[in-house]
């Protein structure tokens, strides 16, 4: 039986040290506004970061991703969990030998990498830039290592101090702006990005200790399970790469349309990086080990019940986030950057983008659980096909609708990339576990969608004449709140948590008319009651 309140406690946990993180994070690039601006000194820093950025976008997630199944058999089988520290030992110290020659090679190659990521900066500021990369790029090490360790401890069902450490990072990453900016200029960001990078694996090391994971020296490159997690890696880095790519030729077609285009584009995969942030990838995170252990201890209808749960939970979720961007997406994106230098002109290119771009938000969602689904069951092999399926797709799709649509095309084109990415990855696992719940699947489904459409249609009538920027503007006038500066900030905060909170009451009304089942789930939960999954 899987406990269904240690996945929901779990998820909490995740989810309230997510936006913990992200209210530090958004403080750390306030205070690097603040006290360098947008100089030369600031646009060195930002591309030396790119360098152990890309590299980690693309190994990093191989090394969770990859480590976990491995870790959870290793684990949950008696005849193999006496040889389960020897393989995280070896998985250690095997990345610090690759990571170390990739940082080696990085400072030899610092001055052409600078050249190719800013071919524009002059010799004063590439020669800065220089500087900054070869200072940063033991970020490859550490982040490796984070990784390593996040791995380990999600196979143990630990998530707490893997989803706390973005705070330690966000409070020296703050506390080494300010200085910097006393003393010790760009170069003192930068070596505050690497001691906060420190701090993201030295906050785990407790956990794992608690676990019984000491050191210790073991090395062997042809133990079965090194060998695997290399073989398992590889497809894995070539879809991530892919997906780089689709990133490239997005930027190339939209370099091409309308002043902005690429800005609108980016802001508005940020403010649906929020949503998928709070509500998608905690619970990600949570039911992946499930996964990997079910399959550990080949329990494939605890595997199935893990999976159709975890979908349908997601689209309970999304779904009604999704019609909330769509139906207050010129709201959001006002609230969120129009401010100083982004006009009503850069919110309304913003809020195309994020309407075409939260069509696609489920499946988005969906494929990256399908997509762990097939790493817990040790096919990464799968995830890469379809991943490359996708991309194709998507860049046939880009060049058709950018023609018709702009940068929405571009945008839409991703949304429904993402929906062939999960046909392709349902259609895969239905032969190869059998039944999997597809037809509950889409029972629910249509009843959460129903829910969410006349949701979406109340807070449409509420944002448009029940709650329309004129009155509310009266309205907040009367308890002081000006409409410029920190009041209409404020003022328009108030009014979209109006907006939500309403959306929020009758989609709970609407799944309780409709018997959602996940709705029965979650109120289960919430009153402490035991629950399986």
């Amino acid at each position: 039986m899987i406990d269904g309140g240690k996945i929901a406690r779990a998820t909490a946990i995740v989810t309230g040290a997510t936006i913990l993180s992200k209210i530090l994070g958004f403080g750390r690039e306030v205070a690097l506004a603040a006290v360098f601006g947008a100089s030369a000194a600031t646009d060195a820093y930002l591309v030396a970061l790119v360098v152990p950025a890309v590299f980690f976008g693309i190994v990093g997630s191989a090394i969770t991703t990859v480590g976990i199944p491995v870790f959870s058999e290793y684990l949950h089988q008696p005849q193999k969990r006496r040889e389960l520290n020897k393989i995280i030992w070896a998985s250690f110290h095997a990345l610090l030998i690759v990571f170390a020659a990739a940082v080696v090679i990085g400072l030899a190659l610092a001055p052409w990498l600078v050249k190719v990521l800013a071919p524009g900066f002059s010799p004063a500021q590439a020669s800065l830039t220089v500087g900054l990369v070869r200072i940063m790029l033991p970020m490859v090490i550490l982040m490796g290592l984070v990784g390593w360790a996040q791995g380990v401890l999600n196979a143990y069902q630990h998530f707490t101090m893997p989803a706390l450490m973005g705070i330690p990072y966000n409070i020296i990453m703050i506390s080494g702006i300010f200085l910097a900016g006393a003393c010790g200029g760009i170069y003192g960001v930068a070596w505050a990005t690497l001691f906060a990078t420190v701090s993201q694996f030295l906050i785990q090391v407790p956990a794992l200790y608690r676990y019984g994971i000491t050191y210790r020296w073991t090395l062997n490159w042809r133990h079965p399970a090194l060998r695997r997690m290399l073989l398992l890696a590889g497809p894995v880095l070539i879809g991530v790469g892919a997906n780089q790519l689709n990133i490239v030729v997005d930027r190339i077609l939209a370099s091409g349309l309308a002043e902005g285009s690429i800005s609108a584009l980016s802001y508005a995969q940020r403010a649906l990086g929020i949503a998928q942030g709070l509500f998608a990838v905690p619970l990600i995170t949570v039911l992946y080990p499930t996964l990997t252990e079910r399959t550990a201890l080949t329990d494939l209808n605890g595997f199935r019940r893990a999976l159709g749960r975890g979908t349908t939970l997601l689209a309970f979720l999304l779904l009604p986030l999704t019609v909330g961007l769509v139906v207050l997406r010129h709201d959001l994106v006002q609230f969120l950057f129009q401010r100083g230098a982004f006009d009503a002109n850069d919110t309304r290119m913003t809020a195309i983008a994020l309407f075409f771009y939260a069509l696609g938000l489920i499946f988005l969602v969906w494929r990256d659980l399908l997509n762990r689904a097939f790493y817990a069951l040790q096919d990464t092999v799968t995830p890469m096909w379809t991943g490359l399926a996708a991309v194709a797709s998507n860049v046939v799709l880009n060049l058709i609708l950018v023609r018709y649509l702009a940068h929405g095309g571009l945008a839409l084109a991703s949304s429904i990339a993402a929906g062939i990415a999960c046909l392709l990855l349902f259609s895969c696992l239905r032969r190869r576990l059998g039944r999997i719940g597809g037809l509950f699947l889409l029972h629910q489904t249509v009843r959460i969608a129903t829910a969410a459409f006349f949701m979406g249609i109340v807070v449409w009538w509420l944002d448009v004449y029940g709650l329309d920027a004129a009155g509310w503007a009266v309205f907040a006038g009367r308890l002081g709140l000006g409409a410029g500066g920190l009041g209409g900030f404020v003022l328009q905060g108030l009014r979209l948590g109006v907006l939500i909170a309403a959306g929020g009451l009758i989609y709970t009304i609407c799944c309780r008319l409709l018997k959602v089942k996940e709705m029965e789930f979650v109120f289960n939960l919430w009153r402490r009651k035991p629950c399986s999954i």
